[in-house]
Formats: C-alpha cells, sequence, structure tokens
C-alpha cells in the first residue's frame, strides 16, 4: 500500500482527490487489472491483421489510408471471427496507435490546373506590396446565396426554446433571394456588403463599388489615382465577360480612378482574401439566425468583428437588375485597356 501524504484536516476531500486522482479507499486491497493484450498478445496481433484487411487507402496519396467500419462493428466482427469479446476503447486504442484518427474529409483537391498559377500568384503579390502604399487595394467577390424565410439554417444560437423552422427547404416556402455582395478593403481592415435580391451581375458589382467610393473610399483614399481590384476568375466579374470590363470602363469614367484587375488563376477562388479575411467571420454571425426578412440579414452581418479591428458596413440593394446582358468585344474601347504582357487574360489596367 503507497504512504499517503499527510493533509490537514481542514483541507477539504475535493483537494485530495485532485492530487491523488486514482485512489479509493475500498481498492487499497484489490490488484491491478492486467490489460487483455498483456494478458494476450495474440489479440493484438489478430485485431491489428482484422483492421488492415478492411483499409482502403488514396488513389493519390500513398500515405492516406481509412476503415470504413465504426470501433462498434470492429469488436463485433473480431467476436464473430474469433471467438474473442473485446470492448470498443480497446479497439480505439489500437487505431490510434496505428496512426489512425477520427477526422472529416478535407477540401484541398483543385478540380483543375491552370498553366500559370504560380506567376499569376506572384504578379498579385507584387502588385498588392506596391499598390498598397497610396491606393486603396480591394477584394472583391459574392457570398454563398441564402433564402429568406422560415426555413431552417445551420448552426446555434442562445435561445429559451428551439427556433421552429418549416421541416422542409422547399423553394416555394422561400420569400425571396439574398445575394451578399463584399468589398474587403485590405488596408483598412474593413468590410462592406451589398445585399442584393435580384441577382448577380456585373451592374449589381458596379453600383455596390461606385457605392463603396462615394460614401467611403473617396474619403478614406482622396489622393488615390488608382485602385487595385482582387477577384475572382468566373463569376458576374469572369475575365471572359466582356460585360464586366465594359461596366468597369464605365467606373473609371466616373470616379476619374485608374482600374487594374487581378483575376486570381481559375481553381484558385479560394486565396481570395476577402474569402478568409471577411467572409468567414460573416458567416459566423449569421449561423443560427432565421431570416425572415432583410433587415433581420442586415442586422446580423453588422454584428461581424474581430479582435483585430475587423468591422463591417451593410446595405440593401435591392434594385432589380436583368440578366443575359451581351456586351460585344468591338464595343470596348481598346485605347482604355492595357494587358499585362505575360499573363494578359487575367491582369489589365483600364483608364479613365
Amino acid at each position: 500500500m503507497p504512504e499517503v501524504q499527510l493533509f490537514k484536516e481542514e483541507k477539504s476531500l475535493k483537494k485530495i482527490w485532485r492530487v491523488y486522482p486514482f485512489w479509493k479507499a475500498d481498492s487499497a486491497d484489490r490488484e491491478v487489472v492486467e490489460k487483455k493484450t498483456e494478458k494476450s498478445p495474440e489479440i493484438k496481433k489478430l485485431l491489428t491483421a482484422l483492421i488492415e484487411s478492411h483499409k482502403a487507402g488514396s488513389p493519390t496519396d500513398a500515405t492516406t489510408f481509412w476503415i470504413s467500419l465504426r470501433p462498434c462493428a470492429i469488436a463485433k466482427l473480431f467476436e464473430e471471427q474469433h471467438q474473442i469479446k473485446v470492448s470498443n476503447g480497446l479497439v480505439k486504442r489500437l487505431l490510434k496507435e496505428l496512426g489512425y484518427g477520427y477526422r472529416k474529409q478535407s477540401k484541398q483537391l483543385a478540380t483543375g490546373n491552370y498553366a500559370h498559377r504560380d506567376q499569376q500568384f506572384k504578379i498579385i503579390c507584387s502588385l498588392v506590396l506596391i499598390m498598397s502604399l497610396d491606393s486603396p487595394v480591394l477584394s472583391i467577390d459574392c457570398k454563398k446565396k441564402e433564402r429568406l424565410g422560415n426555413l431552417y439554417r445551420n448552426g446555434k444560437c442562445f435561445c429559451t426554446k428551439a427556433v421552429k423552422v418549416y421541416d422542409h427547404d422547399y423553394d416555394h416556402l422561400s420569400k425571396g433571394k439574398v445575394i451578399p455582395h463584399g468589398i474587403f478593403d485590405m488596408q483598412a481592415n474593413k468590410g462592406y456588403v451589398s445585399i442584393g435580391s435580384s441577382s448577380e451581375t456585373a451592374d449589381f458589382i458596379m453600383d455596390n463599388l461606385l457605392w463603396w467610393w462615394w460614401e467611403y473610399g473617396i474619403h478614406q483614399y482622396p489622393d488615390a489615382k488608382n485602385i487595385l481590384l482582387l477577384c475572382d476568375a468566373g463569376g458576374a466579374n469572369s475575365y471572359r465577360h466582356f460585360i464586366f470590363k465594359h461596366r468597369l470602363m464605365k467606373f473609371a469614367e466616373q470616379t476619374g480612378l485608374s482600374v487594374i484587375v487581378c483575376h486570381y488563376p481559375p481553381y484558385c477562388s479560394k486565396w481570395n482574401p476577402i474569402e478568409h479575411r471577411m467572409f468567414s467571420h460573416v458567416h459566423r454571425a449569421m449561423e443560427g439566425i432565421v431570416f425572415t426578412d432583410y433587415q433581420t440579414v442586415q442586422k446580423a452581418i453588422e454584428k461581424t468583428s474581430t479582435k483585430t479591428g475587423l468591422t463591417v458596413v451593410v446595405r440593401l440593394n435591392l434594385k432589380q437588375y436583368q440578366k443575359g446582358i451581351r456586351i460585344d468585344k468591338t464595343e470596348l474601347d481598346k485605347n482604355r485597356i492595357a494587358h499585362h504582357p505575360i499573363i494578359p487574360d487575367l491582369n489589365y489596367r483600364i483608364y479613365p
């Protein structure tokens, strides 16, 4: 029996238990039970062989394996094959020893490839470093579209009772669309969100940029002559769409700014700074809230903040935008647009 440190009478039993968490008065003379794998080493070998026979591997990574069986299913199968009963805890410990963990899938594999991917990232990095000295650098994108109405949304919030919503998410139960378009000012660490209800179009994006410039940008950057826009390669701001360039020319005319545009390479939209520096926090602010109307959405996004000082300004832009407007290449003023010599499709400058 091990020696027990003497404690003063006024010390509580809770403190004694903290010092000796495994001590029990009634187990002093009890023998320590040996682990089943130490008693019968062949159990570990048989169980390991069973796990190895059911493992599958990744076709792209030789070091990644997984098992489709849960610990309880492995224990049951082991008992059926060897007539030896093992606990789920024993199976879990062995899986951990073999390097298996309970993990979810990770979205990291690109669905395609772009020939000049690395070059484009270097161009973006160098332009951000140069332009951020005296010009605004904006990252723009449209967040995942939501639906208005008493519909289920992921997330939790503090409430006295669970909020009741429809048991199905049919489209006819929705009261409208929520299209949050974001503008992230990288120098100021500030976000600007326009909540639309119509469609994500080039006109919608230009109206939001004009709103940012006349309400905030012109006051924060009064001496700015240029502006750098970072955006994805697809969507309403796609580098393939002539209408996006056409609307940028109108933006440059109205503001007098020279607009430099850098598109992230195809299949690399997650690298856009607005995704991880603003939208991730906006998403958390919106979790668990039922979007009954547009004002509720606006108030939820306005609560977005971080310890590093991120704040978000939100406005409602419920204007109806026409879809399917086509602009021919001949309608673009070639004298007002200059393309990058190495990757002209993704990088260009539009003069006022």
